[in-house]
């Protein structure tokens, strides 16, 4: 028996050696190739090989580090490669990161298990609602787009907005984190509008007065804090005022609570409004005051002057960045009052059904969805409901769309304007249904006396964070361009399917139960589970 026992540990001991050798190996030749395709190609190459290697390391890394390293990218890191490096296609870096956790799901899901701390100890579920809408996104996508034989270069750049982020909603829906990494992430979140104070600062008093005397454009599109852009063009300032009213949206809804001390929370609030005052970002002055009334709306029925106060304050922090605006961007030799200068900046050439500048290739925003309607009828009803497959509206460096080539002008102004010409009036539809969905799922567990604090003050903060982000369809891309953007939302209904599994639909929590030698989960009753999350 010690000879058997002896062997069986030199075998385990062997075949270790060998794993590691063959990786090493691997490392050795990827480095090898990328060391000559780098000396023959440049700098692509050593960023396609840099990635390749990280992404070979990312197969083994736990996920629990993949996944915090997959927010730290892309809010604190990405953003920079772009504004101050200039190397534009790091953009690809969160994409990829969720392509790779795409490919090891499968793996990683059959390693599931029920004790391990740092996964869900109850199996998550999204409501009906969601599922259903997300079904027929997702089958609209596939089908038009293998209908119309959408070139595979084009399907593969289509598929970073479109799939690879999707898999942190599946590590989420499968219990494959654990609440509490999704708790630490969402906490953290504010915080980092603190981080960037210093870069809004600097983009505002150092990059655009230098861009306005070189009359390049407007000097507020400079502005965009840790969320990437060029200094000399335009960037992601929308997707930092969205983020920033989310950021404030959660730092009040834990003061709220007593999860989070007055002062920190204003030191927060003050510096999301900082960053939105100082960046001329129209919609997140609309938001402002839709975000913190969610908040206070149930306030309302019990607390009716708290609730009131709150919106009332909500309102005041949108008309002081308005004034701001005004000071800081109106055009000095226009006698403007503060309404007649609201009334332009709202009544803008992108909010005109027949804007289109043919010089510049931009049309508005209601033009662009104005325009796609007059292409469509029901004569071609196939388009009408479907589109005309993934891509089909980009115009890229790699990749232009099939119905983006036939116009002089960029066709996908907006998410939504995107979505009807790629997926059609059923995909849109589906993506809107599953926005309402999410929204209304979240909102059911904001006063929900069986969950912790913490858990209300999450569901609540991800409800408006799923409104805001749903209310941009119309008016930006971000719910397609930016992996910002696209994180928080999965993070969201990831959540929410999580407090469906704890609590149930039904008012009662379920968990795991192990069955004696099959290694298959099945659910047992509340009273296994603790009443707050992991």
């Amino acid at each position: 028996m010690a000879r058997l026992m002896s062997w069986q540990g030199a075998g385990k001991s062997r075949s270790a050696l060998f794993q590691a050798i063959a990786i090493g190996l691997i490392f050795i030749l990827i480095g090898a190739f990328g060391g000559l395709a780098t000396a023959v190609m440049g700098s692509t190459a050593t960023l396609f090989f840099t990635a390749l290697l990280f992404g070979f390391f990312g197969l083994f890394v736990p996920l629990r580090y993949m996944v915090p390293a997959l927010y730290i990218m892309s809010f604190v890191v990405v953003g920079q490669l772009i504004y101050f490096a200039r190397i534009d296609k790091a953009l690809w870096i969160p994409f990829l990161f969720g392509a790779l956790l795409l490919i090891r799901f499968p793996f990683d899901l059959m390693q599931r298990s029920k004790s391990s701390p740092y996964q869900a100890a109850f199996v998550p579920t999204l409501p009906g609602g969601v599922k259903a809408a997300l079904f027929v996104y997702f089958m609209t996508l596939i089908g038009s787009t293998l209908i119309h034989v959408i070139d595979p270069l084009q399907i593969f750049v289509s598929a970073k907005e479109y799939v690879f982020l999707w898999a942190v909603l599946l590590l989420l829906t499968f219990g494959l984190v654990s609440p509490s990494l999704v708790q630490r992430i969402w906490v953290t979140l504010p915080w980092l509008m603190v981080l960037q104070i210093p870069l809004v600062l600097y983009q505002r008093f150092v990059i655009a007065p230098s861009r306005a005397e070189r009359h390049m454009g407007a000097e507020w599109d400079a502005i965009v804090g840790a969320f990437g852009g060029n200094p000399e063009g335009g960037g992601s300032s929308g997707a930092m005022g969205l983020f920033c009213v989310i950021g404030i949206a959660i730092a009040v809804a834990r003061w709220r609570r007593g999860l989070l001390p007055g002062g920190q929370a204003s030191l927060l609030i003050a510096c999301g409004f900082v960053s939105i005052a100082l960046a001329e970002i129209k919609f997140a002055v609309l938001l402002l005051p839709i975000a913190l009334s969610l908040l206070y709306l149930r306030q309302i029925a019990r607390k009716p002057v708290e609730g009131i106060l709150a919106i009332v304050l909500a309102f005041t922090m949108s008309f002081t960045v308005l004034v701001l605006y005004k000071t800081q961007f109106a055009n000095p030799g226009e006698q403007q009052t503060v309404s007649e200068y609201t009334a332009s900046l709202f009544s803008s050439r992108s909010n005109d059904a027949d804007f289109v500048n043919y010089r510049t290739r931009e049309i508005g925003r209601v033009a662009a969805l104005s325009f796609w309607w007059q292409q469509h009828s029901l004569r071609t009803p196939d388009t009408l409901l479907i589109g005309h497959g993934a891509g089909a509206s980009r115009v890229g460096d790699m990749v232009v769309g099939e119905a983006a080539r036939k116009w002089p002008f960029n066709i996908a102004r907006s998410s939504m304007a995107v979505l009807l010409w790629e997926v059609g009036l059923l995909g849109t539809g589906a993506v809107i249904a599953f926005f309402i969905a999410a929204f209304f799922g979240l909102y059911r567990f904001v006063g929900d006396e069986r969950l912790s604090a913490e858990q209300q003050t999450m569901a609540a903060s991800m409800a408006v964070a799923v409104v805001v982000i749903g209310l941009g369809l119309p008016y930006n891309t971000d719910f397609l361009f930016s992996y910002q953007v696209q994180l928080l939302l999965l993070l969201s209904v990831g959540y929410l399917a999580m407090l469906r599994g704890q609590y149930g639909h039904s008012g009662r929590p379920v968990a795991f139960r192990s069955v004696v030698n099959t290694g298959k989960p099945e659910l047992a009753a509340a009273s296994q589970v603790p009443s707050s999350s992991q």
